[in-house]
């Protein structure tokens, strides 16, 4: 018995310990969001991060940290943070123009290979939904067809018996299309990796040595894709398909 009594008093020490926490980074935040106000940047572009290393991270705080950043006049941040801040509100609009905004003002302007419409279309169709929102979305489903059929099971009618199977079926079908969508969604975040060139400038070599060719030069903000890295050389490639090394201290991973 004394036992689960202090297994119960560490619980709720952990609960206590977790909400005053919360509650000090939800302060250190509102903090850094009057200082961005006050248009103290620096002092703003510090808050948010110490909330960041304090293992707090959302859409929300990458978002304002890359406004910060960007008042800065550090663009290379700006874009790192507004990236960051996509992985978690992919579809949030104010965040798209701003990220919009700030690509006009690099040096690069990279055109993308065009791709056909039936890519973008199904593109559309796997980020329509962040990761947690699809995980949510198949446990509700999953509850719904389980329901179901448990019902058709014991329904006293042929009616509700009918209904119950046909509601089972559309949220079997809806639910395996769900479990797909989200199977490939987080098999491309886990296996492609983005980067953001952090150097004013940097060239661009056709292999992992300083003494390489070089192939060509991109500028500060630039958002890359990661192929492969070797001893501290990262293989990227850009929008347009070229593709070289640059030095992994020269970007910094989203």
């Amino acid at each position: 018995m004394k036992k689960i009594v202090m297994i119960l008093l560490s619980l709720c020490a952990s609960v206590v310990s977790v909400s005053a926490q919360s509650e000090e980074l939800s302060s250190v935040f509102d903090d850094a969001n009057r200082l961005y106000l006050e248009q103290k940047y620096d002092a703003a572009v510090s808050r948010y991060e110490s909330i960041i290393k304090n293992g707090y991270v959302n859409g929300e705080v990458y978002f304002n940290l890359g406004n910060a950043y960007y008042k800065s006049g550090k663009l290379q941040y700006a874009v790192l943070n507004y990236e960051r801040a996509r992985t978690f509100i992919p579809n949030d609009d104010d965040l798209n123009f701003n990220i919009q905004f700030v690509n006009v003002q690099l040096t690069d302007k990279i055109e993308a290979i065009p791709e056909l419409f039936i890519y973008r279309w199904a593109e559309s169709l796997l980020t329509v939904f962040t990761l947690d929102t699809m995980l949510w979305m198949i446990y509700a489903l999953f509850l719904l067809t389980l329901g179901s059929f448990s019902y058709f099971l014991f329904a006293g009618t042929y009616e509700r018996r009918r209904y119950s199977l046909m509601s089972g079926i559309i949220c079997l079908v809806l639910l395996l299309l769900g479990t797909g969508n989200f199977l490939v969604q987080a098999y491309r975040v886990s296996n492609t990796e983005f980067a953001v060139v952090m150097n004013d400038v940097s060239n661009i070599k056709s292999a992992p040595d300083s003494k390489g060719n070089d192939l060509f030069v991109i500028h500060r903000g630039l958002k890359v894709q990661v192929l492969d890295n070797v001893n501290k050389w990262y293989k990227i490639r850009l929008a347009d398909g070229k593709v070289g090394w640059i030095p992994e201290k020269e970007i910094e991973s989203i």
